[in-house]
């Protein structure tokens, strides 16, 4: 096993988990909190996400589409 695999997973997927994780957060301080900060807490960390996806799609669109990282892989 080379030393790489290890490297490209964590490249790969550490911004998902993380994000997985801040979301699974939001939720449960939006369950189990009783207003005020948890509430807060449960928008920032619900919200982040969306912004995320929001921002890497404007992104792409600025870079020519969806695909874009695939004509810049050939």
């Amino acid at each position: 096993m080379s030393g790489r695999k290890p490297h490209n997973f964590t490249r790969q997927w550490s911004w998902p988990i993380a994000l997985g994780l801040l979301s699974i957060l939001g939720l449960l301080s939006a369950l189990i909190g009783e207003g005020g900060l948890w509430w807060w807490l449960s928008w920032a960390a619900l919200g982040t996400p969306i912004v995320t996806i929001a921002w890497h799609m404007a992104r792409a669109d600025r870079k020519g589409g969806a695909g874009h990282a695939r004509h810049r892989s050939r």
